[in-house]
């Protein structure tokens, strides 16, 4: 029989017979071929590219041009796809057009058409029934037929009149009404259209003309054109001559075939690959367990079907080839039925894609490499999982077959001592990896970035990941052995997990590989609960409150377009909406005679200081009263008692006794006059005490004015929704005040989350083990069946088989979730290593006891009778 056409024939009938298992298999390989596909088209088609990325960026136009307010660019070669504003030449910085006004048309050939591309114009604010709202405004030439395809337009038009505009769903859902649009000026538009952007399509948007009274036109800045050039048009040469003019033009070509990025991936672009990588590499090793539980089942049950073949004449390699084949067709049927299923997934609910990526699919992309290569990794992963089964196959002894025995191994299990070493390894370069990310960590905080600084180097996450993989392959290599080791301490158990706990020892070609299986699933559930939690303790360490706990905050920024403004009749408003028992002001100090600055901002007073803990050199300086200031426990009272004597605090710097400070206008550095001032080191975690210099409101008044910036209210309780959004109304917004409620924690959403996936994953691998168990222990059962046992025995022995095996590969699997637990908490900065107790216990105890009762649940009580002849 040493031909492929037999085993293939045999197979193929084996396959059919046993559909079940095939089908298992095939749903095993196909889900994440599903995924995978389903995700890698989404994802392509979110960020498309080619033709269809020109499409969505330059419409019909054959390129598009930048006008800039230079006389002469330079562009670095391999960077012509940047869409920032280009770069002036060296000794061309100069300003020499304002590019709104600017006509480019007769530095191009005749006959080219323009139209002003729709760009982002900055934010402007429309009212809303009892607000107002703050929406993205976008200006173009709308009506151009070149601005085709460049937005998504639902309804009507674009807008072609300065009074007229287009609005988002989203903004016409605000509104209330698709009619007309009104700035908070008073000024009225015609709604002539619905439109979306194509990427972030929900946000609020207003689509208008450039010469739209809501455009407040930037004299300095870009304006972009889209181009349709004469056929005769060379872009090159072209090119290069609106570059030595200040104009950049950017052909149709380049869009659709971009030069190669001369910074492309380096060395500190590795991590993320690599993390990619081993997590593909584990999911393949899963499916590979787990199938592969599956095949050595399947292929015991065959056993007296392959003695026949080897008593024709067949050899072990012939029965070797017939197990591979049947892996081949399993991987065969889920890896085309994952890809049907996906392509169905992505056309049939394409809408629900668009909103979860919140991009506009104007054409389909599809990755055929990455397809392609995960069919057959798929295809990979089918042959795999049958490899070892089969090996174990061809080892039969034909008599042994054709009496439809297959040997168990009786032999002690010894757990491997370079499995042991292994693990030691991996451990030892997780913690020196961990150790190497946190001292980095601590390195890049005192950088000026100061508390928001992380650090993430390639070389210690490549150790990490490298520990990590070496543990878990430990780990699967001794689980074996480890099931047979902790299957002699079940003397204390009851009838039922003793069988289990034996049937699991004597079957350890089975129970082995899927505890490896539940616990590599596991151990992502336990890995995100770990760094959900270490990343909410990091956040709550860094976590800077606007106020004291309970303190209702209003603060505004003077001067600036659309902010509140403080007057004394909001402040009485809201002290009659509010349950405030005493109000405070807090306020920005200005000179008598401060007048604004060229750009037009109006400079207030700041202190220069030795250089602060967070690489500052310099604060503001902020008017308080010191009574407000004494609530800040004892930090506050030693803050207040310098106020009250006239002196300035300065947070987180050392300064030596009788020290003063240099006063000075916030933008230059022309020094005022020396101020006495004091530090008490670190400051409590509130915004306003870390990020200004503090002088109180008497001797403020002695150097200028107080211009209000922040009022803060001490509530006698938590205000009501309905105080709250009688406040909104006032303000016209429901951001402009907040209570302090400290840091809230959204680690309690994460518990749900998690303990279902770590109960689907455990679910899944105990369902199919004990599944294949209670198929291969048929004749076991049968037989406790005939000398008596009570028909409830076989749903008890199913039930402590899955807690059993469930009970292990969660141990284990939270175990390797520590590892990246720990990893993570220096990655993240949290101030210690913590343990998410409660899902951690859901986790071990309640998943496993779930399993079991699940089982118990769907376990057919009564058995037929079979013959046993072995």
């Amino acid at each position: 029989m040493g031909q492929w056409s037999a085993p293939l024939r045999i197979a193929r009938r084996t396959a059919r017979r046993s559909l079940g298992r095939t089908l298992l298999v095939a749903a095993l390989i196909g889900l994440p071929v599903l995924a995978a596909s389903w995700l890698g088209i989404v994802l392509k088609s979110a960020s498309p590219s080619g033709e269809t990325l020109a499409a969505n960026t330059i419409g019909r136009a054959d390129g598009r041009l930048d006008v800039t307010q230079y006389d002469k660019l330079q562009v670095p070669p391999g960077r012509e796809m940047t869409y920032g504003e280009p770069s002036p030449a060296e000794g061309h910085d100069k300003a020499v057009r304002t590019p709104s006004a600017f006509d480019p048309s007769p530095l191009l050939p005749a006959g080219t058409k323009l139209a002003r591309q729709f760009v982002d114009s900055g934010m402007v604010e429309v009212r809303i029934p009892d607000s107002r709202t703050t929406v993205t405004l976008l200006t173009g030439d709308g009506a151009n037929p070149l601005t085709t395809g460049t937005v998504k337009l639902d309804k009507g038009r674009l807008p072609a009149k300065p009074d007229e505009v287009a609005i988002s769903p989203s903004l016409a859902e605000k509104l209330g009404r698709t009619d007309r649009v009104e700035s908070t000026n008073g000024k009225r538009y015609a709604v002539v259209g619905i439109a979306r952007m194509l990427t972030t399509q929900s946000t609020p948007a207003i689509f208008a003309t450039p010469d739209s009274a809501l455009n407040h036109v930037d004299p300095t800045r870009t304006v972009q054109y889209l181009v349709d050039l004469p056929d005769s048009a060379d872009t090159d040469q072209l090119s290069a001559e609106l570059v030595d003019k200040g104009l950049f033009l950017l052909p149709r070509a380049t869009i659709v075939d971009p030069p190669p990025d001369p910074y492309g991936t380096t060395a500190d672009d590795i991590g993320p690959y690599a993390a990619m990588a081993l997590v593909i590499g584990f999911g393949i090793l899963e499916i590979v367990l787990l199938a592969g539980t599956a095949f050595a089942v399947g292929a015991r049950r065959q056993t007296r079907e392959l003695g026949l073949v080897m008593a024709a004449g067949g050899t072990p390699g012939d029965v070797r080839r017939i197990v591979v084949l049947q892996g081949l067709f399993a991987g065969l049927v889920g890896v085309a039925g994952g890809l049907v299923i996906a392509a169905i997934a992505v056309v049939s609910a394409k809408p629900v894609w668009e909103r979860m990526t919140d991009t506009i699919f104007t054409a389909w992309q599809i990755p055929w490499g990455t397809i392609v290569a995960i069919a057959v990794l798929g295809l990979g992963a089918g042959l795999a999982a049958a490899v070892v089964p089969a090996i174990s196959a061809g080892r039969q002894a034909p008599m042994a077959a054709l009496a439809g025995r297959f040997t168990v191994t009786a032999k002690a299990a010894r757990i491997r001592l370079a499995a042991v070493v292994l693990l030691a390894g991996g451990l030892v370069c997780v913690f020196a990896g961990s150790a190497l990310i946190a001292a980095a960590l601590r390195s890049a905080r005192h950088s000026p970035m100061g508390q928001q600084a992380s650090a993430t180097p390639s070389g210690p996450i490549a150790l990490v990941l490298l520990g990590i993989t070496a543990s878990i392959i430990a780990l699967v290599w001794m689980l074996p052995s480890l099931v047979v080791k902790v299957a002699g301490l079940a003397r204390s158990l009851p009838l039922s997990g003793r069988m289990a706990m034996r049937d699991a020892a004597r079957h350890r070609h089975r129970t082995g590989p899927a505890t490896a299986a539940i616990m590599m699933a596991v151990a992502g559930t336990a890995a995100v609960a770990f760094a959900a939690s270490n990343s909410i303790a990091a956040d709550a360490a860094n976590y800077v409150a606007a106020g004291r706990h309970g303190d209702a905050v209003l603060r505004v920024n003077q001067g600036v377009l659309g902010e509140t403004t403080i007057t004394p009749a909001l402040v009485s408003a809201l002290n009659a909406q509010l349950p405030v028992r005493t109000q405070y002001e807090l306020g920005d100090v200005l000179l008598p005679n401060a007048k604004p600055n060229e750009y037009g901002y109006l400079p207030i007073l700041a202190v220069a200081t030795p250089e602060s803990s967070e690489g500052m050199a310099g604060f503001s300086l902020q008017a308080v009263d010191p009574a407000f200031i004494a609530r800040f426990g004892e930090y506050g009272e030693k803050a207040a008692a310098a106020l009250r004597a006239g002196k300035v605090v300065v947070p987180g710097v050392e300064l030596e006794p009788g020290q003063k400070v240099a006063m000075h206008n916030d933008d230059d550095q022309n020094y005022l006059r020396n101020l006495d001032a004091v530090s008490f080191g670190g400051p409590p975690a509130v915004q306003f005490l870390r990020d200004t210099a503090l002088i109180s409101r008497d001797a403020a008044r002695e150097l200028g004015t107080i211009r209000v910036s922040e009022v803060h209210f001490e509530l006698t309780r938590e205000p009501s929704k309905d105080e709250l959004a009688a406040v909104a109304r006032t303000l016209g917004t429901d951001e402009g005040l907040q209570v302090e409620k400290g840091y809230q924690s959204p680690g309690r959403l994460f518990l749900i989350g998690i303990l279902l996936a770590a109960t689907v994953v455990t679910l899944l691998g105990v369902a199919i083990s004990v599944s294949l168990s209670a198929a291969e222990g048929r004749a076991d059962l049968a037989t406790l069946a005939a000398i008596g046992a009570p028909p409830r025995r076989r749903r008890s022995l199913a039930a402590a088989q899955a807690w059993v095996l469930g009970q292990l590969g969660c141990v284990l699997g939270v175990g390797v979730g520590a590892l990246y637990g720990y990893t993570a908490h220096a990655a993240f900065g949290s101030p210690h290593f913590v343990v998410p107790w409660a899902e951690i216990g859901g986790i071990v105890i309640v998943v496993p006891l779930f399993a079991g009762l699940l089982a118990w649940l769907l376990t057919r009580s009564r058995l037929p009778m079979v013959s046993r002849i072995d």
